[in-house]
């Protein structure tokens, strides 16, 4: 299973660093009962701390998913299959963003189409304003969570 392979590799970095399990939780701020945990394969970490681990051990991130170092080659080659990863994301993330857009206009046609046209009574109005207004912040809050997940694609590469 992966997440033995994983905890052996820990386990080995740990030892090449001459660490005890107690100096590394204690610079992890976890137990040493969670290391032990980690490196029999009984439980992963939490992923906050896969980038401090990392630090620490001296490795990258994807050498402890992988549960080996990797060569020079295949670093580069991960590299770039990540780039390439977060280009189709992005590119998918903007394309979403058009159809918030979608949604932010049916939301506002919504609202004024069926508040206007169609409602006659009070309820009706106060109704498809609540609905239109739904469906207008909902796309707003969706705009806002794709802007930023945009954004931190971008601050990564």
């Amino acid at each position: 299973m992966k997440q033995e392979e994983i905890g052996k590799f820990i386990a080995q970095c740990r030892k090449e660093k001459n660490l005890t399990q107690a100096q590394l939780a204690e610079q992890l701020g976890v137990t040493n009962k969670s290391i032990s945990r980690w490196e029999n394969g009984k439980t992963m970490m939490d992923l906050s701390l896969y980038e401090p681990l990392c630090k620490i051990l001296d490795i990258q991130v994807s050498e402890l998913l992988y549960a080996k170092r990797l060569t020079t080659e295949e670093k580069t080659r991960q590299g770039e299959q990540s780039a390439l990863q977060i280009i189709a994301t992005k590119k998918q993330l903007e394309t979403l963003s058009i159809f918030i857009e979608i949604l932010v206009l049916a939301g506002i046609i919504i609202t004024i189409t069926f508040t206007n046209v169609l409602a006659s009574t009070t309820f009706e109005q106060v109704l498809s304003v609540s609905l239109g207004s739904f469906v207008w912040g909902f796309a707003l809050v969706l705009r806002v969570i794709v802007r930023r997940a945009i954004i931190k694609l971008e601050d990564n590469k």
